[in-house]
């Protein structure tokens, strides 16, 4: 049944250049939304230095949660360009999948809002990691429908396939162990936050030379 329904899906066809569009669109307006948190301390006496940089250093779970969260989508938006631009064509399934990823992103504010107020506590830090993990699910999905349907053949599909797997073993199982670390420490939740980014800087799959007989579309 469920495979009949994709199959539905896979039948009508969406302009990927309407996709691209909306996403960005919804990509710039999140992280606009981020900064938002960021307010100039109360200072009674500016002209006092140790009480200005009090009040920096007070504010600095708010600064860090705006950083990560910030660095974290914009790494979102490029794998995501990436990906369509990796791709042939778009249809309902890609832009369902699409739209509850752009969901979770709209949805990412809040918890950094909270994660910036509340440092201290295991359950926020938690649950920010757990819309990391599940945002990054999300991406995977999208990445693994476009490269299984869509793949242009200038890219290889095993190779893609490859990284695909890689993708879920590195950014939602990661974020995952670090969301329930925050049980043990919260420290240490906010180290692997902060360094899973890098392993995601540049895009996974290349494009080759000549068009790969194995990457037409399935």
């Amino acid at each position: 049944m469920l495979m009949k329904m994709g199959n539905k899906f896979r039948q009508w066809k969406f302009e990927k250049r309407r996709l691209e569009a909306f996403s960005d669109g919804v990509f710039a307006i999140v992280m606009t939304l981020l900064v938002l948190d960021l307010k100039v301390p109360p200072i009674t006496h500016s002209e006092n230095a140790r009480e200005v940089w009090d009040a920096l250093v007070a504010v600095r779970p708010v600064f860090f949660s705006w950083a990560v969260s910030f660095f974290f989508v914009a790494l979102i938006w490029v794998h995501h360009s990436n990906i369509l631009r990796m791709s042939t064509g778009c249809d309902y399934g890609t832009t369902w999948i699409n739209t509850f990823l752009m969901f979770l992103i709209c949805l990412l504010p809040f918890p950094t809002s909270m994660m910036g107020a509340y440092p201290r506590s295991q359950i926020i830090v938690m649950l920010w990691g757990l819309t990391f993990s599940v945002t990054t699910s999300l991406l995977t999905w999208f990445y693994y429908y476009n490269v299984k349907n869509y793949l242009s053949p200038n890219f290889n599909k095993q190779t893609a396939m490859k990284n695909v797997r890689f993708s879920v073993l590195g950014g939602p199982l990661l974020y995952l162990i670090a969301a329930l670390l925050a049980f043990v420490s919260v420290y240490i939740s906010y180290v692997i936050y902060a360094l899973v980014p890098f392993l995601y800087i540049l895009p996974l799959d290349k494009e080759t030379d000549k068009p790969s007989p194995n990457s037409m579309t399935e």
